[in-house]
């Protein structure tokens, strides 16, 4: 009987012990399961937040150089703006100071030499009512021995600084304004200067 209750222990301990590695088997075989599934989901999530990352860097890129490009052109705009105004008032300022009566007279003598055949045109000039005088006696002086017909000078009001010119008695009168020299230089210079900007 005692050689039955030992077989009997020795199987059920046997079982036991049966079972428990098959438990174990069981549970390391899950746990190493689990950890694949967790080392994949991990490698798969680690892709994700890479190609996020990625995409953020590109994204972040594209935008910095999108606004690095229009702050550029942004300064050359207003750079070019800044010299346009400067030149400007540059032209401006030395018109002014050009346009004296006597300087007018030598250009009105010039041009008249130059498109006036006929030494009695009448010459009629408009200028600024503070130089209407000076130019006056200006042209007279630089007339007097080419041409029979005195100039007529008027004082326009709409002319601020420079003159209007006619040798056809008025009909057609060539534009000396400070506007309109001051329009023209900035015109070609302007031109340069935007050049130099393409």
């Amino acid at each position: 009987m005692a050689e039955e209750l030992q077989s009997l222990l020795e199987k059920i301990n046997q079982e036991g012990i049966m079972k428990a590695e098959a438990e174990k088997a069981k549970i390391i075989a899950d746990a190493e399961k689990q950890a694949q599934e967790i080392i994949a989901n991990a490698g798969k999530e680690a892709e994700k937040i890479i190609a996020d990352a990625n995409k953020n860097a590109d994204d972040i890129f594209h935008r910095t150089t999108g606004t690095l490009e229009q702050s550029r052109r942004d300064i050359v705009l207003q750079l070019r703006k800044e010299l346009a105004d400067r030149l400007h008032d540059a032209v401006n300022d030395a018109g002014a100071k050009a346009l004296t009566p006597e300087f007018m007279a030598q250009l009105i003598r010039e041009l008249a030499l130059a498109f006036s055949a006929d030494p009695n045109s009448p010459i009629c000039v408009r200028t600024s009512v503070k130089n209407a005088d000076a130019l006056d006696q200006a042209l007279r002086e630089a007339l007097a021995d080419s041409f029979k017909a005195e100039p007529k000078v008027f004082d326009g009001k709409e002319v601020a600084n420079g003159m209007e010119v006619s040798f056809d008695g008025g009909k057609c009168f060539y534009d000396f304004t400070l506007d309109a020299v001051s329009d023209l230089l900035n015109d070609y210079i302007g031109d340069k200067l935007g050049s130099i900007f393409k």
